[in-house]
């Protein structure tokens, strides 16, 4: 997967914008953003296949994706709200698994991590009705979304290994164990369609 391309093209509209999202370490961020005429480009659609293509796709509020060379499922922005909470669920079990090993230890310097603010959707509202700010402001809250992901699941992978003596595991259970840091949590990723791999 490259990363995520929001797509923007409402009904009956002309133009058609994309704007690529991908992982950067612990952050997400943007790559590339095109807005393209559907009318005057006799590549239009060659563009935008070359722009989903390896991507997942969100379509922004009011999106038609009918005659795009898009297959399968796409995200909508009433996903990312399912991602949010399933990032919630991490962050309370990382929480819970740092109390317990804190009791069980009786340590007292242990410090729990606070973790980012829940990206609110009315943050994120296009400054102008236009489709290429549409798709950014839409691209702005998914990759605020995903880097709070990226951020708590950091968390939890930084207490897997004792720094000292390097054993693991250390303060985060067996099944929370894992050495590295998904792309994205477990439910929402087992949902996402990955344009021409699908």
């Amino acid at each position: 997967m490259r990363g995520l391309a929001v797509v923007d093209r409402q009904l009956d509209g002309e133009q058609i914008a994309v704007w690529n999202t991908s992982r950067d370490g612990a952050r997400a961020t943007h790559v590339n953003a095109v807005v393209i005429d559907a009318n005057s480009d006799p590549d239009a659609m060659t563009k935008v296949l070359s722009l989903v293509h390896r991507c997942v796709v969100l379509k922004t509020e009011g999106t038609t994706l009918d005659g795009l060379p898009i297959e399968g499922e796409v995200l909508s922005v009433g996903d990312i709200a399912a991602l949010l909470d399933e990032i919630e669920e991490q962050q309370s079990r990382i929480l819970e698994a740092i109390a317990d090993y804190k009791r069980a230890t009786r340590s007292k310097t242990l410090v729990a991590p606070t973790f980012p603010a829940r990206p609110a959707p009315e943050d994120f509202a296009p400054a102008e009705d236009t489709p290429s700010l549409r798709a950014l402001a839409t691209a702005n809250y998914f990759g605020r979304s995903w880097t709070t992901w990226l951020v708590t699941d950091e968390e939890r992978r930084r207490r897997t290994v004792k720094p000292v003596t390097g054993t693991t595991p250390w303060i985060m259970p067996p099944s929370m164990n894992a050495a590295t840091v998904p792309d994205f949590p477990e439910v929402f990723a087992g949902r996402l369609y990955v344009q021409g791999i699908g």
